[in-house]
């Protein structure tokens, strides 16, 4: 579809049903990410935004010839007397990018008369701050990424998944990580019986959701990280357990010794795409046998065998994901002044995401963590 330049613009800044009913008839034919779907999103703005003062949502939809071809799902954050323009959900979602028609084609030209459209449109912006921009939206470029200066924030992995489990391992996994694997599994199975569980009561997935929680509470302390998941984190993913999903399907497992729960992970899957969300492990003597590892190749396997296409390792760039996959891309994060008042915001904003790309082995996170724990 080539696009010119009259579009048709509105803005929504509640989640009511006339957007719901837009939103989820173009979510069928748009490329996305779970986070960008009705379900995912309206979870979210029941959990984090209602009465919530500091933000404002600007839900952009914009038609050419009658046909929704994007929406940009963003929102306007009150901060320190600044209005800044962000991504809706970014701090929960791990990519940040519009719904695109999938036929879409953009030019740069056409594209940034859209976006001045749209910023017209919503006016008084002093900071427009997007992160966690993908490269790729379900195989389309980004035209936030091809048509803007961009910091890049950091690579992301996923495993474009084979048909079978053994040309995975015999073809994309290295030799020695595999074998790895095995002398791990093999070493816990010389302790007690270990079992791979996949909970399907909803019941028995609240209380296991609140042991990951704890469990990953633990580690993140340990690294010196303080208690990231709250109770309202905990309520938002607890939700997509007790709301009637149609597209998004939640998938909750375990890996257990002697009945006690060492390894958990939530994800998703959507789309034929497995989404690796939450992960936790407990922390005791058993750490030194990988049991998270060993619940990632549980959940790889599975996938496989469901016959879904990409398991997605999603927002961080930890070595481990590396030795699982066999493509990565990146994401970006732009910032632009839009008023005098907001110049020096960008510029500390700016400063920040120079440094983060050129800290490509993180010295300065843990610094600041080592600084922290000895606070």
């Amino acid at each position: 579809m080539k696009i010119y330049m009259n579009f048709e613009i509105k803005i929504y800044h509640s989640f009511d049903t006339s957007l719901k009913i837009i939103w989820k008839a173009f979510e069928e034919e748009s490329a996305n990410y779970c986070f960008q779907s009705c379900e995912w999103f309206e979870n979210w703005v029941n959990n984090y935004r209602v009465n919530n003062n500091n933000f404002l949502l600007y839900i952009v939809v914009v038609k050419h010839e009658s046909k929704v071809v994007c929406i940009l799902p963003f929102e306007i954050e009150k901060k320190f007397k600044f209005r800044i323009l962000k991504w809706a959900g970014d701090k929960q979602s791990d990519y940040c990018c519009p719904l695109l028609r999938k036929n879409l084609n953009f030019d740069r030209k056409t594209f940034v008369d859209l976006f001045n459209q749209v910023l017209d449109l919503i006016k008084n912006v002093d900071v427009i701050y997007l992160i966690k921009q993908p490269e790729y939206i379900e195989g389309i470029k980004n035209p936030f990424i091809e048509f803007s200066g961009n910091f890049t924030d950091s690579k992301t992995y996923n495993i474009l998944l084979p048909k079978t489990w053994e040309y995975y391992k015999d073809q994309i996994l290295k030799k020695e990580f595999h074998l790895q694997n095995l002398r791990k599994k093999k070493s816990l199975k010389k302790i007690g019986n270990l079992n791979f569980k996949i909970y399907n009561d909803q019941n028995e997935k609240i209380n296991v959701m609140k042991k990951l929680f704890s469990q990953k509470n633990i580690r993140l302390s340990s690294q010196g990280i303080k208690d990231i998941l709250k109770l309202e984190d905990l309520e938002f993913y607890k939700k997509f357990e007790e709301s009637a999903l149609k597209n998004i399907k939640t998938h909750l497992s375990a890996l257990i010794l002697n009945d006690e729960l060492i390894a958990i992970h939530w994800g998703i899957i959507y789309k034929k795409r497995f989404y690796y969300l939450l992960l936790s492990m407990k922390e005791n003597q058993l750490s030194k046998y990988s049991p998270g590892r060993l619940l990632i190749s549980l959940l790889i396997r599975w996938s496989i065998s469901k016959k879904l296409e990409v398991f997605d390792f999603t927002l961080g760039d930890e070595n481990y994901k590396k030795s699982w996959s066999n493509k990565n891309s990146y994401l970006f994060n732009y910032v632009e002044s839009k008023s005098l008042k907001g110049f020096n915001l960008f510029l500390l904003i700016k400063l920040k995401l120079f440094l983060k790309q050129i800290d490509k082995k993180n010295y300065f996170k843990k610094m600041a963590l080592m600084v922290k724990k000895k606070l």
